[in-house]
C-alpha cells in the first residue's frame, strides 16, 4: 500500500530543509506530531522516537530508523516490525514557485494487512495533509 500527499512552499528548497529537517522541533508547529527524539544525529541509521496522533485522537509511538538524510533533498525513515516495514519517505523538490514538499507512505510485508486496518489509506493521507498544512503554515512569512 502507498499513499502520498504534497504541498508547494513559497521558499527556496535550503529554507525548507532548514526546519524541516529538525526533526526535534516538529511538535511546536504540527498537530501530528506530539514528542520527537532522535537518539543521535540526524543521519542514516539514527532511531527517532516519535509519539504521534491518530486522527481519532488517540496518542501512539512509532519508533524508525532513518533510512536516508540527503540535505535540501530527502528525509525518509522506516518503521520494522515482524513481518511488516513501513516506510515514510519525504521528499523536497525545486519548482517554479518554491519548493515542493512531499510525504509518500509505504507498507509491505506479510502483516501489512494488520497495519492497514488501523492505518488505512485515509488516516494515513489525513495524518500526511494536517502535517503538511501546519508545516505550510510555519513556512509562511
Amino acid at each position: 500500500m502507498s499513499v502520498a500527499a504534497s504541498v508547494v512552499i513559497p521558499a527556496e528548497p535550503a529554507e525548507v530543509w532548514q526546519i524541516w529537517s529538525d526533526m526535534e522541533a516538529w511538535p511546536q508547529w504540527s498537530p501530528v506530531y506530539l514528542q520527537v527524539a532522535l537518539d543521535g544525529a540526524l543521519a542514516v541509521g539514527t532511531r527517532a522516537e516519535m509519539q504521534m496522533r491518530h486522527p481519532r485522537g488517540r496518542a501512539y509511538w512509532t519508533r524508525p530508523w532513518l533510512t536516508e538524510v540527503i540535505p535540501e533533498r530527502e528525509l525518509s525513515w522506516t518503521a520494522k516490525g515482524m513481518g511488516l516495514r513501513a516506510r515514510t519517505l519525504t521528499t523536497l523538490e525545486a519548482v517554479p514557485s518554491g519548493t515542493k514538499l512531499r510525504i509518500r507512505g509505504e507498507t509491505t510485508g506479510v502483516m501489512a494487512f494488520a497495519y492497514r486496518i488501523a492505518m488505512t489509506r485515509k488516516v494515513q493521507a489525513k495524518i500526511f495533509l494536517e502535517t503538511l498544512d501546519a508545516f505550510a503554515e510555519e513556512m509562511r512569512p
